[in-house]
């Protein structure tokens, strides 16, 4: 399949993933109404760390349950007798595995929470209350640790076989999950209705990837044999292995901010937590449109060895990711507490909640532009079925992380620890672009070094702009009040990005060139 299918397929996926995203940041509009960032709302995030990010991280799209599937699947998917046979009996120790460590962790559920959130300088009755309401929100959601790989799987098989509409769009479902029964429900004291949202939603994001599997035919083929060896079952155990350690190593650095957190003022952790679902917004778009069409055509040509098409190609998504993320990283950065007040202050979420999450939003932007970048390597190192040096970045960066928190948290609280996060990320980003540079040469980055220039002056000239209008228009005042403010930000948005556009095709950046192109070809259609 030749780039520009590829990069057809990443804007079809870019739609879907947008409007998913929409959906997504609704929730997180009625979430933010009802419980704010209060001790109840803190008890929801601290409990989805192991049961929601599971679903994310390893049943998401990019997780190691859908890359595994994607590069073993991918070099078997003619044969659909082995396929199927494949298919059932990861699928069915899958299940049997996530099984026993979902029974684990209920039943262990009161020490996780102790671990995850001590609650460290508040007395011992808030400490109490958090701890009741962590603990059965973490009961609720427990069995979306057996969903998560299930659904990584079948998003994998989907990809292989070409279906992209399910496995981006699903997200969708346990977002209208959660904000149904928080209308029917709402009960602020204790939120149940978002565990049980959240817990039904993801048994529909399940069900819906089923119709991509029968599309495939491979059910005609499902055999379970218990005896006989498959080379690819074994391939996919031993990219799963690493891969999975690498994810929940990263995900550590999470328990980490968690625990910092928890010893801070009430509502740091949902501050945190939703200055990075802005952060995620565009970045979950990006990479959603990028690397689930580009990732299996990496594992083709790393099969292949076909290793300068690789680089190639890779720089290319980087580049493109780089373009589309630079001017959003620095758009936030100057329109941060006015984005959040439009965004999310009503109700329960107060100016004191705005004035946290922007300063945490701004903490964690450096991490966007290193972000996109890291996990586009990442996708290099596992199209050659190689996840162990991943996993070896991810064991460094918690360390680092933690020396960084230990020295930011006490001066400068939560956006210390959200800054620290976005010094980790540009770490795991040099190393990993270090340690593929030994695996198969330099990317050619100094032939690029003159596009990735004009990037930056046009970014910067962006910047210039969104300066002036904050200076035309200071939207921060108290004056204006929140329909005043929210045209004043859409038309901000506009503006400076219309500036960036126009500078980057004034400096012939290619892919300004190559947006305006496809543009041009739609409309001849």
């Amino acid at each position: 399949m030749s780039n520009r299918k590829l990069f057809k397929i990443a804007g079809f996926v870019g739609i879907i993933t947008i409007i998913s995203k929409v959906f997504g940041l609704v929730r997180d509009l009625v979430i933010a109404k009802y419980y704010g960032t209060t001790i109840t709302a803190d008890a929801y995030n601290f409990a989805y760390l192991l049961t929601g990010n599971a679903l994310i991280l390893l049943g998401g799209l990019g997780g190691p349950f859908h890359s595994a599937t994607i590069a073993t699947l991918a070099k078997i998917k003619d044969n659909s007798k082995e396929s199927g046979s494949f298919l059932i009996k990861i699928f069915s120790i899958t299940f049997l595995v996530l099984l026993l460590i979902t029974f684990a962790v209920v039943y262990f559920k009161n020490e996780i929470v102790h671990f995850i959130a001590p609650a460290t300088g508040h007395d011992i009755s808030y400490q109490k209350q958090l701890w009741y309401l962590t603990s059965l929100q973490l009961q609720i959601m427990s069995p979306l640790i057996i969903i998560s790989g299930l659904l990584g799987i079948l998003c994998g098989v989907a990809n292989v076989y070409g279906g992209y509409f399910w496995p981006s769009f699903s997200p969708i479902l346990p977002s209208i999950a959660i904000v149904s029964f928080i209308l029917i429900n709402p009960d602020p004291k204790i939120g149940i209705a978002l565990g049980i949202g959240t817990f039904i939603g993801a048994i529909l994001q399940l069900i819906v990837q089923l119709p991509d599997l029968l599309k495939a035919g491979l059910y005609e083929n499902l055999q379970f044999t218990i005896v006989k060896k498959q080379k690819a079952v074994s391939d996919f155990n031993h990219f799963l292995g690493p891969a999975i350690l690498s994810t929940s190593i990263g995900q550590i650095t999470v328990y980490i901010d968690s625990f910092f957190c928890s010893g801070l003022q009430e509502g740091s952790w949902t501050a945190t937590v939703l200055a990075n679902r802005l952060i995620q917004l565009p970045l979950g778009v990006l990479l959603t449109s990028f690397l689930v069409p580009f990732f299996p055509r990496f594992s083709e040509l790393a099969n292949s060895k076909n290793i300068e098409k690789l680089k190639e190609t890779s720089i290319i998504v980087i580049k493109s990711l780089w373009f589309l993320t630079l001017p959003v990283a620095v758009y936030l950065f100057l329109f941060a507490k006015p984005v959040v007040e439009v965004v999310f202050e009503r109700g329960a979420f107060n100016e004191r909640s705005t004035l946290l999450t922007s300063s945490i939003l701004i903490a964690l932007l450096l991490s966007m532009v290193a972000y996109v970048a890291r996990d586009t390597l990442t996708r290099v190192f596992y199209s050659f079925g190689n996840s162990k040096l991943p996993l070896l970045v991810a064991i460094f960066s918690i360390i680092l992380k933690i020396v960084l928190n230990n020295l930011l948290v006490e001066k400068y609280q939560a956006p210390g620890i959200a800054f620290a996060t976005s010094l980790v990320t540009v770490f795991n980003f040099l190393l990993l672009g270090f340690l593929l540079r030994k695996q198969i040469g330099c990317l050619g980055w100094v032939k690029h070094i003159k596009s990735l220039v004009k990037m930056v002056v046009a970014t910067f000239i962006m910047y210039l702009f969104g300066l002036l209008f904050l200076f035309v228009f200071p939207v921060n005042i108290e004056k204006y009040d929140f329909f005043s403010k929210a045209i004043l930000i859409s038309a901000s948005f506009i503006t400076c990005f219309m500036m960036y556009f126009g500078m980057a095709l004034t400096l012939k950046i290619d892919e300004a060139k190559k947006v305006l192109e496809e543009i041009r070809i739609k409309l001849v259609k």
